[in-house]
């Protein structure tokens, strides 16, 4: 379409490819708060375990009990008692083909 467009179509596609993850302790101890910028999708989520799938790289949050407050178009809300958070190479890169079966 235009210089522009194109480089603004470039500067969002390498945003979407940056994950930014923000832990935040509350005022006890016990609680904390975990934003995930840019989540793909959520992959599985219960009380004690949370994965969240980002850019190349699947994040796995453990705690007791986890809360997932918010999902929206910026990314993801965590409250809970955070014991770990691990990150481990996804085989689809972040990307989801709706089309393959």
């Amino acid at each position: 379409m235009g210089v522009l467009y194109d480089k603004f179509i470039a500067l969002e596609e390498l945003s979407a490819r940056e994950c930014v993850i923000t832990v935040r302790l509350c005022g006890n101890l016990n609680t904390a708060e975990i934003c995930v910028e840019n989540c793909r999708r959520v992959l599985s989520c219960d009380d004690e375990f949370i994965t969240l799938g980002v850019f190349g790289v699947d994040v796995r949050i453990s705690g007791t009990p986890l809360v997932l407050e918010n999902f929206g178009v910026g990314g993801v809300k965590i409250t809970g008692n955070i014991s770990s958070i691990d990150f481990s190479a996804n085989s689809s890169k972040g990307m989801v083909n709706h089309d393959e079966k």
